[in-house]
């Protein structure tokens, strides 16, 4: 694998009218090509989950410029893996780049017994919590915000995809446990949903 994949700028204009996207906008199971995702797909992608839309501005304890997607209180504490045959890469969406974390294919373990497929999938997105990054509120809402912010990643995801003619789906049945080693996570990590994304079939 490499260190650092350097992705190509983000096309973050034109496409399918949003109205069109929000209609055409579905899950797709199993029904994937083997086709690989290209680097100037994936960096779209990639923007529209947690890219960042200006490096100032923005309102919250924890301000840091304005990403595609909102995270309570600004924390941007969602974090994008990427799970590919040649390795798990986390996404700098700063830097615009991949950085290699892993370097063999976790993708059996996100498929697990029942989804096999997954494994036939080009790309597959884990989306991480930091904990840490979450202060100023109860513990009741850190529980909840790190699920309804990832979700919404996931929806700009989603959205993107029906615009771009991509498959896609969320997925949450897999086992979190070994993924907190194999990723190489830190206590405070919190693994809590999947997507795959690639060709329909």
């Amino acid at each position: 694998m490499e260190q650092t994949i350097q992705l190509p700028q983000p096309q973050t204009s034109g496409g399918m009218p949003l109205m069109d996207a929000i209609r055409q906008r579905h899950s797709t199971r199993e029904s994937y090509s083997t086709k690989d995702l290209p680097l100037q797909e994936l960096a779209n992608v990639l923007w529209a989950a947690v890219g960042m839309t200006r490096e100032q501005g923005g309102t919250g304890i924890g301000t840091k410029g304005c990403r595609t997607s909102p995270t309570a209180h600004n924390w941007q504490q969602i974090a994008v893996y990427v799970a590919r045959a040649d390795g798990l890469y986390l996404y700098d969406a700063v830097a615009n780049t991949l950085q290699g974390i892993v370097p063999h294919d976790i993708r059996p373990m996100l498929a697990g017994e029942h989804q096999p497929w997954i494994v036939d999938v080009p790309v597959s997105l884990v989306y991480v919590a930091d904990m840490a990054k979450m202060y100023g509120g109860g513990a009741g809402d850190f529980d909840v915000f790190r699920w309804t912010d990832c979700a919404a990643a996931a929806e700009n995801v989603y959205l993107y995809c029906a615009s771009a003619g991509l498959a896609t789906v969320l997925r949450a049945l897999f086992d979190r446990a070994p993924l907190f080693e194999a990723m190489r996570l830190e206590p405070g990590q919190v693994v809590t949903l999947s997507q795959v994304v690639g060709y329909p079939a």
